[in-house]
């Protein structure tokens, strides 16, 4: 009897050791975990206003009465005596405590107001620092209501083909959706409707990037930024580009 009293107590201990480690000893809690609690809220959502005047075109002269009844009608409120009003969204990461976010520059280079969103909702209004369109880099500065563990650069000559990579991004909308792969390339072309240039030098990876993951983050295991997501080629299987870190570090020069 006293040997199953003893039995019973040594397992109900087990079982309650076990309990209380579930998470910091399962296999669920894998580095790509690791990496995304501590990271994540370094990735930013970017929304941006643009106002166009439409009465700079060449054909408004002419066609002026015509075209404002039309987009009246079609754009509704977003549109105002020539001026049409638009919204989009990107991403961008936190890499300075503070507070300088980078992003690609084709999100934000024609917009008139910048709102960086933090991981937990908050709203903030950000100016444009300093920018490398041939790069399709810019860097915003906001002022941060707290801190924030922003990601160390990777070395560009460190990266390894077929090392695991982790986006992090608001594709679509989906604030802080998260994709894995695998590095594919370095070194890679890439020429996009969004640029009107060839960006090169970058890095191709398998991980997925949608529209809204541009100028997200690409994390390698040990939570460093290897690089800045830009595009993904249409009408392929998850080939996708990102602008490597040391782009980034030549952006930052002088910024502190």
């Amino acid at each position: 009897m006293m040997r199953l009293k003893l039995l019973f107590a040594c397992t109900t201990i087990i079982a309650l050791m076990a309990c209380s480690s579930s998470h910091s000893g399962s296999l669920r809690n894998t580095p790509v975990v690791h990496v995304i609690q501590r990271y994540a809220p370094a990735v930013v959502n970017i929304r941006t206003e643009t106002v166009l005047d439409l009465k700079e075109l060449p054909e408004w002269g002419e066609y002026g009465s015509k075209l404002d009844t039309f987009f009246s009608e079609y754009f509704g409120r977003a549109y105002f005596e020539g001026t049409l009003k638009y919204k989009s969204i990107g991403s961008g990461v936190i890499v300075r405590d503070s507070g300088y976010v980078v992003t690609n520059a084709h999100v934000v280079m024609k917009a008139r107001n910048i709102y960086v969103v933090l991981n937990d909702g908050t709203i903030l209004e950000a100016k444009l620092s300093k920018a490398s369109q041939p790069d399709d880099l810019a860097l915003l500065k906001v002022d941060l209501p707290y801190a924030v563990n922003s990601p160390k650069l990777a070395d560009f000559n460190d990266i390894m083909v077929g090392e695991t990579v982790i986006a992090i991004g608001n594709p679509l909308g989906l604030e802080n959706s998260v994709t894995v792969g695998v590095i594919s390339g370095k070194d890679r072309d890439f020429s996009s409707n969004s640029c009107s240039y060839v960006c090169s030098g970058l890095l191709q990876t398998d991980a997925s990037i949608n529209p809204g993951n541009s100028g997200g983050a690409l994390l390698n295991l040990d939570g460093e930024l290897v690089g800045v997501n830009l595009a993904v080629v249409q009408n392929a299987q998850n080939i996708g580009f990102a602008i490597p870190a040391n782009k980034v570090d030549t952006l930052l020069k002088g910024v502190h």
